[in-house]
């Protein structure tokens, strides 16, 4: 009698003979890195919003909040007896529950015309909501000791200023990491320094009255792109 043929195997998927324990930890190692990514891409969209509200971004990232918000809640679903996986997956979604607050609130004030850019304030409050610990204070120095070294001046923001700086080098650092760039020496004061520079030349070559920069992703890798405003 002849035997019939075994069913074909999916790509990918777990062997039929599986050992209990380490089906669980194929899971955990699985379920673990989902969160990873969620982690990575909420702060992208965090960034995204900053930039939209500074007025870099010209539309809301509505549907990618709503595709994030599903996939959150998915894995929110999920089921783990790891504690620690446990209690990382429910402060990722309080810590998306409280940005999303803030973004609907900033949207609705945006729209009714008493939005405010006060973008210190805004990341302070989704910090507080997201659990972070305020810094704790030093204690004063003895007479013994010696007074410390004067910090180094910042560089100046230059003429794209302060705040769209910072949300623009978020954005970039964020995009990097979605593409799996290394960022371990990207710093803002270079970030800063490049687009300062590059404002007033592009000004000056393309007679423009002032120049955005914005996010994009070339060639599987996240670069500035400059727009003269004519």
């Amino acid at each position: 009698m002849p035997v019939p043929p075994k069913p074909p195997v999916r790509p990918g998927a777990p062997p039929a003979n599986e050992d209990p324990l380490a089906r669980a930890r194929r899971e955990k190692d699985e379920l673990q890195g989902e969160v990873q990514t969620l982690e990575e891409e909420l702060e992208a969209l965090k960034a995204r919003y900053e930039q939209y509200f500074l007025g870099i971004e010209r539309r809301e990232p509505v549907r990618w909040r709503e595709e994030l918000k599903k996939k959150v809640l998915r894995v929110k679903g999920a089921f783990t007896r790891n504690a620690a996986l446990r209690f990382r997956i429910q402060s990722l979604h309080a810590r998306f529950l409280s940005y999303e607050r803030l973004w609907m609130r900033s949207a609705r004030e945006r729209e009714e015309g008493t939005y405010r850019r006060d973008l210190f304030k805004a990341r302070l409050h989704a910090r507080c909501q997201a659990g972070a610990a305020a810094p704790e204070a030093e204690p004063a120095p003895s007479s013994a000791a010696k007074a410390p070294p004067a910090a180094a001046p910042k560089p100046a923001p230059g003429p794209v200023g302060e705040e769209k700086l910072r949300a623009l080098y978020d954005a970039f650092v964020a995009a990097k990491k979605q593409c799996n760039e290394d960022v371990s020496r990207l710093s803002y004061d270079a970030v800063a320094k490049s687009v300062s520079k590059q404002v007033p030349e592009l000004m000056a070559k393309y007679k423009a009255k002032s120049v955005e920069f914005k996010v994009e992703v070339k060639d599987g890798r996240a670069v500035l792109k400059a727009i003269p405003k004519v």
